[in-house]
């Protein structure tokens, strides 16, 4: 039942108490199974408590009156406990398996399961979390089902301290919220967390009214840069799970000086009593290289040991974990692949925190110059640039693999073939002092040297050789 209660996908678990081709079948394996399990029959089907039996059938349709001479067969077992439709302690099902509809003649089920209910999936609470029916949303907010399923491979539980660096409406924060954490958030949208520009709809609503729509603990909201991480205490956060900006329908920004990055005079920085609280400072453009070492990096340095990072990519081509920034505390876990259009895809990446931190283990960044650009990058431009050409990218970057592939190889080879030779160079300077020759009898070639004549001995002497 815990399984089932915290599996997003699922809408119910059974435990099958009979199965066949026909109704008869099924139902006489039921009987068998009851006889052998009184005590089932004495738990779930006496006066204690109510039941009902439902009809579900796949690739057909059944009419109430084909679902009463399904059920009518099993009324015949030997039922003590009272019917109830509307709120039944014990439910019934029989499933009918008639495989994919191939026309539209009535053919008996291909297989038939008489099976009692066990739990409800998560599948039918996420109607209650949907975004259509949410006070506060943005245009990049997370829907409900993956929210959900993002705080599952996070392992949230009860207690555990959660963070969203890039937070935005809290749509991640919610699912987190439900399984019991203490959650955190972090935005450098100063704008977006005081409701300043939204649609007229939202005016005057912020991301706290979704958790008071909901009966939640809310959560704790700090204005920040995921640049350059508030957080003072290191190791504190159970899980960091969020949706980075990436550039196709948000773009990502840091602070920074825009005069500074085209090389002109930087003004000084002002004050909150000189600015006011309401200034907004300048930012720039955060580009997504940097977005994903940035957060791999906070990771490494906020995450306990054994916490994990649950993060959403979006890449355009191939995809392999080795395109990921490298960390020496955080282990790449899982990822799981969602179809959005043409080559586009969004990848739901999983990775654990493995190794204690210290401020000298960092996040290896790519070097821009010498390798391939990854998968994840200007996903915006490859997304809107015509089919061809974006093969012909793909194409590209697949040769650079390969080709990178190959010069690694070449150099394993080389180093392999290297240390193979000292060994033979070993094991020839040990023959050669079993048979008596020195190292400085070698030689300049590295051979042994022209050995000296023997000298003669009688043939009677033991210590003569041939």
């Amino acid at each position: 039942k815990k399984i089932a209660k915290r599996s997003i996908m699922l809408k119910n678990a059974h435990k099958c108490l009979g199965q066949g081709s026909t109704v008869q079948d099924a139902l006489d394996q039921t009987k068998a199974f009851l006889k052998n399990n009184p005590e089932f029959a004495s738990m779930y089907m006496g006066h204690s408590v109510s039941f009902c039996i439902r009809v579900v059938a796949f690739g057909r349709t059944y009419t109430p009156q084909e679902q009463r001479k399904v059920i009518e067969p099993f009324l015949s077992l030997d039922w003590k406990a009272k019917v109830s439709l509307v709120n039944p302690d014990v439910q019934y099902w029989v499933f009918l398996d008639h495989g994919h509809l191939q026309s539209m003649q009535r053919q008996p089920p291909k297989r038939v399961y008489f099976c009692r209910q066990i739990s409800d999936g998560m599948r039918s609470k996420l109607k209650h979390y949907s975004l259509k029916t949410r006070a506060y949303i943005g245009p990049t907010s997370t829907s409900a089902d993956l929210a959900f399923m993002m705080a599952n491979q996070g392992q949230v539980r009860r207690g555990s301290l959660v963070l969203d660096p890039f937070v935005g409406t809290a749509s991640l924060l919610v699912a987190c919220s439900y399984f019991g954490a203490v959650s955190y958030g972090q935005d450098f949208d100063y704008c977006l967390l005081h409701s300043k520009r939204h649609k007229p709809s939202a005016k005057g609503k912020d991301l706290y009214d979704n958790f008071r729509q909901y009966g939640l603990p809310p959560p704790e909201i700090v204005c920040g840069d995921n640049a350059y991480p508030p957080w003072s205490r290191s190791e504190i956060f159970d899980c960091i799970i969020c949706d980075p900006p990436y550039g196709v329908r948000a773009g990502a920004r840091k602070s920074g000086s825009r005069n500074g990055a085209r090389g002109r005079k930087v003004n000084p920085v002002l004050g909150v009593a000189e600015a006011g609280r309401d200034h907004v400072p300048s930012s720039v453009v955060y580009p997504v290289e940097d977005v994903m070492g940035d957060l791999i990096d906070l990771a490494g340095r906020q995450l306990t040991l054994g916490g994990r990072l649950v993060f959403l990519l979006p890449t355009v081509g191939e995809f392999t974990p080795k395109q990921l920034p490298d960390h020496p505390c955080i282990k790449f876990i899982a990822h799981s692949k969602q179809q959005i259009t043409g080559g586009f895809e969004r990848r739901c990446i999983t990775m654990k925190k493995i190794k204690r931190w210290s401020p000298e283990l960092k996040c290896k960044r790519r070097d821009k110059e010498n390798d391939p650009e990854p998968c994840y990058a200007d996903v915006k431009s490859k997304v809107f640039m015509p089919k061809s050409e974006r093969e012909e990218l793909w194409a590209r970057e697949r040769q650079e693999r390969e080709k990178q592939q190959q010069q690694q190889q070449q150099k394993q080879q080389q180093q392999q073939g290297s240390s193979s030779v000292h060994v033979t160079e070993t094991d020839e300077q040990k023959n050669n002092s079993s048979l008596g020759v020195k190292d400085d009898a070698l030689d300049a070639d590295g051979g042994p040297a022209a050995p000296a004549p023997l000298k003669k001995r009688k043939c009677g002497d033991n210590n003569s050789k041939e």
